[in-house]
């Protein structure tokens, strides 16, 4: 059995995807493991991959891909992580060029801590493109749903949560009787948004921890070529689009289930119940609102969320709003976590 697996869910990245598949094998070298890609794109993209990813590898096994005939990033990474057989996984953008030693260090830090608490491990990450030139991020939302997105440490700290690229246990991630993986984002298969913030909230929540290291940054770049299209409702048309800003949230706006966003709306439900969604409402709509009309989907998002919130009710040890008076990631543990 491979020590760690690498997760890799593409929707429609070519170029790139060849470069982040490169980056993470040079990075796996001093490691037992292997790379999982789990393809959602559309079919004529699907049938480029061929030559996009090293054959010798998916021949020798090293590689492992499968398709995802529907569009949703969340089933696509679940996916990958239950093809996986790695004690740990560490999953990455279709789109990131891994840090030198990066993956080395976080399997070594989950090795340390070695504990039943530990959540995810986070490494840095840089944005190669116009998110530099922006204080948040497009995921970002109010202040104490924000993240540690673009901050860097000298040591290893408690945070709240950042995305990829991220380290877990995998069976952790998929057990019930742990994370409970993307939950209603993965089950009612929607089309994008809030998962990042969804599975970094519920560490916390259920009682354990997420850290970040300092260790190489991965490096995250855009706007970076995929192939598009769009719609008469008649006649489908093929386009490429490489960088007019907005090419991504069409792509996912016409595509999956609800519209682009909606997973920030159950998100918020399944974290802090309507109490969240009202604080984040304005956010959403102000980033959002030209792809959901949020009072429309109001309701059907808390229908979308019932259940995990039922199940994260049921065993969490913190109340969202208990999360954020405590802020637990504040307390800063150099030791092993307990």
């Amino acid at each position: 059995m491979p020590k760690v697996s690498v997760i890799i869910a593409n929707r429609n990245d070519t170029a790139m995807l060849a470069v982040t598949i490169r980056s993470v094998i040079e990075e796996l070298k001093p490691l037992d493991g292997e790379i999982v890609v789990v393809d959602n794109s559309d079919p004529e993209v699907y049938e480029l991959l061929k030559n996009i990813i090293p054959q010798g590898y998916v021949d020798e096994g090293y590689i492992k891909v499968f398709r995802q005939d529907f569009p949703c990033l969340f089933t696509a990474r679940e996916k990958a992580i239950e093809e996986s057989s790695g004690e740990y996984v560490v999953c990455v953008d279709s789109h990131m060029v891994i840090g030198r030693n990066m993956i080395v260090d976080l399997v070594s830090y989950i090795d340390y801590l070695g504990s039943a608490s530990t959540g995810f491990i986070h490494a840095p990450i840089n944005w190669a493109h116009q998110h530099e030139k922006r204080s948040k991020h497009d995921r970002d939302m109010t202040v104490n749903e924000l993240g540690d997105w673009n901050l860097m440490y000298s040591y290893p700290r408690t945070i709240t949560w950042k995305g990829m690229p991220w380290i877990c246990r995998r069976d952790w991630f998929l057990d019930k009787n742990g994370l409970g993986g993307y939950g209603a984002l993965s089950h009612h298969k929607l089309s994008w948004g809030g998962g990042d913030m969804h599975i970094g909230l519920k560490p916390w929540l259920l009682g354990y921890k997420n850290w970040a290291i300092p260790t190489s940054p991965a490096i995250h770049i855009g706007p970076f070529p995929k192939i598009d299209r769009i719609s008469d409702n008649k006649n489908e048309v093929k386009v490429t689009n490489a960088f007019k800003r907005g090419t991504k949230y069409r792509l996912w706006s016409q595509s999956g289930v609800g519209p682009h966003a909606i997973g920030f709306l159950v998100s918020c439900y399944v974290l802090g119940g309507e109490a969240m969604m009202v604080r984040n409402k304005a956010a959403i709509t102000e980033r959002f609102g030209q792809f959901i009309d949020v009072d429309k989907w109001w309701g059907k998002a808390i229908e979308m969320g019932e259940y995990e919130k039922e199940w994260l009710d049921s065993r969490k040890v913190f109340s969202f709003e208990g999360l954020l008076a405590a802020k637990p990631w504040d307390v800063q543990q150099l030791a092993k976590a307990v």
